[in-house]
């Protein structure tokens, strides 16, 4: 690999939560860095936020903790969009800047698609039926912890 074929590598700190509104904020930053446009051009930020907020569902996706595994896998297999995750970092990774683009300005179109949008918040939104095995270990101890302190509370 050459110099001119390294690829591109942005990184954040990961926000607690990371809801929709990082991913996109995370998404435009570097769209613009790499090719000095808006993720579509067409479409300045505010608009695509506000189609987003519409409805119940896409405040869910603007607000909750989305579920990094599996944006790891649908952004590289439906978008082309390397997001990788490591220890307390997000990264995105282009190795080929026209397919990121493309896939940056297929993303935004889905998640303003009517026909489209609800399929893409249910898959990104983080719940127990997409939760990594460790991760439903957390929760059900996370719940047995609630339930004893609660139970004690009501006993004094």
């Amino acid at each position: 690999m050459t110099n001119t074929n390294k690829p591109l590598v942005y990184k954040i700190s990961q926000p607690t939560p990371f809801s929709g509104k990082e991913l996109i904020g995370f998404l435009q930053i570097v769209h613009k860095e790499t090719t000095g446009e808006d993720l579509l051009p067409a479409c300045p930020l505010s608009i695509i936020e506000t189609s987003i907020l519409e409805d119940e569902q896409g405040q869910e996706f603007w607000t909750k903790d989305l579920s990094i595994n599996v944006l790891e896998i649908r952004l590289k297999d439906n978008y082309n969009i390397r997001f990788i995750q490591e220890k307390l970092d997000l990264y995105i990774i282009i190795e080929d800047l026209e397919a990121f683009r493309l896939g940056c300005s297929q993303l935004v179109e889905d998640l303003v698609n009517p026909n489209k949008k609800y399929l893409v918040y249910r898959d990104f939104i983080r719940a127990y039926r997409n939760m990594l095995p460790h991760e439903k270990i957390e929760f059900h101890q996370k719940k047995i912890r609630e339930e004893i302190a609660r139970k004690k509370s009501s006993k004094k």
